[in-house]
């Protein structure tokens, strides 16, 4: 099965790593409003650190993983 690089695909694991960089990009801030969001509407500030926390560790480490995935298909791709 092809990874889809270009168009649009709903589903998150049939995109390319590039793809999937640019997602987990265009995510970050829709979590800043998610967490806005939740501070507004339960007026919690602990459910709003433990999404924030949730936010600040997963984000960067996903960002991270897909563009080194990315750059080593891109690499990949040269040599062939």
């Amino acid at each position: 099965m092809d990874k889809v690089d270009k168009g649009f695909e709903l589903i998150y694991w049939k995109l390319s790593y590039r793809r999937k960089f640019i997602r987990t990009l265009w995510l970050i801030p829709w979590a800043v409003a998610s967490l806005v969001y939740i501070q507004i509407a339960g007026k919690n500030y602990v459910y709003t650190m433990i999404a924030g926390i949730i936010y600040i560790i997963l984000l960067p480490i996903q960002v991270v993983y897909n563009y080194k995935k990315w750059m080593k298909e891109k690499e990949k791709d040269i040599y062939l």
